[in-house]
């Protein structure tokens, strides 16, 4: 594990922050199965260095458009 792994209180909250900020913006509230799936993302993202709030917006958008575009073959 590096340090980036382990989340500091403030981290946390901003993360989640920007997590329930998205969904709501686009309709992924509650149990909608995309939401876990943007969260692993963001941890992702976060672990990985990108801890800007718009850049961790701008790699949400694309994830979710496929995200959506595979829920639209099923």
């Amino acid at each position: 594990m590096t340090g980036r792994d382990i989340l500091d209180a403030e981290q946390l909250a901003t993360l989640t922050r920007i997590l329930d900020d998205y969904c709501e913006q686009t309709g992924f509230e509650g149990s909608h199965p995309a939401r876990e799936h943007l969260a692993r993302r963001l941890f992702a993202l976060f672990s990985g260095g990108i801890d800007s709030p718009d850049d961790i917006r701008m790699a949400l958008d694309s994830i979710s458009k496929d995200f959506q575009t595979d829920l639209r073959v099923m």
